[in-house]
């Protein structure tokens, strides 16, 4: 009986420790919206499933360097990591795909369907901008 106990125990703290290294890095993230109108939204996700995607769509960008020389940015992504460090960007809101991370001013694009999703999760600031940013100005 210890025997089976003892075995249960061990596959229950390989579990633990195997969904703990699926968790995301994040463990908050804040969108801001500024525009020259004095438009303001702010909006946080601190939902795991949500900050594993977001997570997953900074990732796949990061794979995308881009050069980006047009765009408006009037919104600022801050990616708090689950030690405190945090990760500050700049998403653009006229409908082109970039992010640019603003401690090395290098510019990464979404994937269409990230930048859809990255749009929908945040939606009180879509709302605020009055448009859908994903939609703008199809070039």
């Amino acid at each position: 009986m210890k025997k089976l106990i003892c075995a249960l125990l061990a596959l229950c703290l390989l579990a633990l420790s195997a969904s703990a290294l699926a968790e995301a890095k994040l463990s908050e993230v804040q969108m801001i919206y500024e525009d020259y109108d004095e438009n303001y939204a702010n909006q946080t996700v601190d939902d795991a499933d949500t900050l594993q995607e977001i997570e997953a769509m900074l990732l796949r960008a990061r794979r995308n360097p881009s050069e980006e020389t047009a765009g408006t940015m009037n919104c600022t992504l801050l990616c708090t990591t689950r030690d405190g460090v945090i990760y500050d960007f700049a998403v653009a809101t006229d409908g082109t795909p970039y992010i640019i991370d603003r401690e090395n001013e290098k510019t990464y694009r979404l994937t269409d369907e990230d930048q859809a999703r990255l749009w929908e999760i945040f939606d009180l600031i879509q709302d605020t901008m009055g448009y859908d940013a994903a939609l703008v100005l199809d070039w």
